[in-house]
């Protein structure tokens, strides 16, 4: 089951540059669509039970970049992530970038199930065959040996190869789209050892969402864009990130960032007559 963001329908504000910036990205990641159809929906023919032809596959030539959205707490990561993918202003639903999200999973600190890598999978094998930007997908997961590893146990034993077999194999034999597309990935920071489950994962394996991605996002399709977000104090994670290009959403050493802080403030006074009010009644008396 995906999971979803808290603040969707929530009134968004301003950071227009960020996603100027992401549009840039697409753009970049769609240059590489003509030379990507060489690797995807080109593969040999499977046989069953056989290893993922990762090594071959592996879109190693410039395509495994991603970008990482970083801030401190309260910065506007989830509500900008929100924005992306359900626009509640004008300008967002003109952009269209909403059409081009394969799929999304938002982390939260308090509810484990979306901390969970597993279910992670799950959600984007689920997601991705319903969305229908990928004709052929759904065909390649009904493998039998693609099933077995999404079987309840199987999956949470060892969601590393469950994430290679159900994901990544798929995504490299379907038909490259005609189009960029991005997969989002909101706090992606949050995380945990799950109890039992981790108990039972092979040596090695991913214990988070964030470690999941890290070792295997080099072997994503060349068109497919990884977008994550993250507090800028998890230095761990960011390190995890290495080769992503980082998009600062806080850092008011920018004259841009610092503009846009202000145009937030002038919208919401002028959008929001309680806001205003309340400013109002708490002035200082001379």
């Amino acid at each position: 089951m995906a999971q979803t963001s808290l603040l969707q329908g929530k009134r968004f504000y301003c950071r227009e540059w960020v996603f100027h910036k992401l549009q840039h990205c697409m753009l970049e990641k769609g240059s590489g669509l003509a030379g990507s159809a060489v690797v995807s929906g080109g593969s040999p023919s499977k046989q069953p039970g056989a290893a993922p032809p990762l090594a071959a596959a592996g879109a190693k030539g410039g395509g495994a970049w991603g970008v990482l959205l970083v801030g401190g707490p309260g910065s506007g990561k989830t509500a900008l992530c929100t924005e992306l993918l359900w626009p509640t202003s004008p300008q967002g639903a003109h952009r269209g970038l909403q059409g081009q999200a394969l799929a999304f999973h938002f982390c939260r600190a308090e509810d484990s199930d979306t901390l969970c890598a597993s279910g992670f999978v799950r959600g984007l094998v689920a997601q991705i065959c319903g969305g229908g930007l990928l004709p052929g997908f759904e065909e390649e997961v009904r493998d039998p040996a693609v099933q077995d590893a999404l079987r309840p146990g199987e999956c949470e034993r060892d969601p590393a190869d469950a994430f290679k077999r159900c994901v990544l194999v798929p995504l490299l034999n379907v038909k490259a789209p005609p189009q960029s597309l991005f997969l989002l990935v909101d706090s992606v920071d949050e995380g945990c050892q799950l109890g039992v489950e981790a108990e039972q994962r092979p040596s090695g394996s991913p214990r988070t969402i964030a470690e999941l991605l890290a070792a295997h996002h080099d072997l994503l399709p060349p068109w497919l864009l990884l977008v994550c977000s993250s507090r800028r104090q998890n230095k761990a994670v960011t390190k995890l990130f290495t080769g992503f290009r980082k998009i600062s959403l806080d850092d008011l050493r920018k004259a841009y960032i610092v503009k846009d802080v202000q145009q937030y403030i002038l919208h919401r006074l002028d959008q929001e007559e309680a806001l205003r009010q309340h400013l109002t009644k708490r002035r200082p008396r001379c």
